[in-house]
């Protein structure tokens, strides 16, 4: 693989190791520099689900169902509304615009990026200091048994099947799901890993009914692997080391900013 493409590997590994989202942002976006969109897709998701796999380890006391209940689809309610929405995104990618869905998207995120710095900046005189000094909990929310909290599930999980299968991008709704809910790291991280697993494996039949699971499909999956595991497990020890909470907030909300500048961009030029 050529210099750019091992680079958007790298740091896609990197950043899924501390947050637990955002490889395919940027493996797919450099992969496709050297290899067929039909390949990259496939190819990535699978390496995603390998990494996710390999470190089910380590969040094996956050995925559990009593750990998972408000995180969509294993919330109450919730999986009928991810099918639901992969039904609406599969019917926009046939009638809609990639782009009206990019440009939403992003904007959506850059709103919410900047609202949660400004509450990141209120608290981070008072928190960071502590945070640092405490190892973050495996713990729910104080209000996760709140039955008000399943509304909001059932909507993330609408938003996430409706960009699944619009422009593949559904993770971003859960991760701004489980920011806006303020998870700590450990189960933000096993959250967003509960649920890749369990939407992937939709994608997984999709894709063998389309012929994706081919020979170059596997062969680029074999040759991004060990690049993508070496690059997530540096991701995880930074996450070890400084992934106190308001750290790992801020982490996120950067990740999903620069995401929200990159879709507004892309949009732009290819207009």
């Amino acid at each position: 693989m050529i210099a750019a493409t091992v680079l958007g590997v790298v740091v896609g590994g990197v950043t899924f190791g501390f947050t637990g989202f955002a490889f395919a942002l940027f493996a797919i976006s450099a992969l496709v520099l050297e290899f067929p969109p039909a390949v990259v897709v496939p190819a990535v998701m699978l390496v995603g689900d390998t990494l996710i796999l390999m470190l089910a380890w380590e969040q094996r006391a956050s995925l559990l169902p009593r750990k998972l209940r408000y995180v969509p689809p294993f919330s109450p309610w919730s999986a009928p509304f991810v099918l639901a929405g992969l039904a609406i995104g599969t019917l926009l990618l046939s009638r809609a615009p990639a782009w009206t869905g990019r440009l939403a998207l992003g904007t959506l995120l850059l709103a919410f990026t900047l609202f949660q710095a400004r509450r990141i900046v209120s608290e981070v005189g008072r928190d960071l200091a502590r945070d640092l000094a405490v190892s973050p909990e495996l713990t729910t929310p104080s209000d996760a048994s709140d039955r008000a909290a399943v509304a909001p599930a059932a909507f993330a999980g609408l938003a996430a099947g409706l960009l699944d299968g619009w422009i593949g991008t559904g993770g971003v709704a859960i991760a701004v799901y489980l920011a806006w809910r303020r998870f700590p790291p450990g189960l933000f991280v096993a959250g967003l890993r509960g649920y890749f697993l369990a939407s992937d494996v939709l994608r997984m039949v999709v894709y063998a009914m389309a012929g994706y699971w081919n020979r170059p499909t596997l062969d680029l999956y074999l040759r991004v692997l060990p690049w993508a595991v070496v690059a997530t497990l540096f991701g995880v020890a930074l996450r070890r080391r400084w992934g106190a909470p308001t750290v790992f907030r801020i982490v996120v909300l950067v990740v999903l900013f620069g995401y929200a500048v990159a879709l507004i961009t892309r949009v732009v030029l290819e207009g």
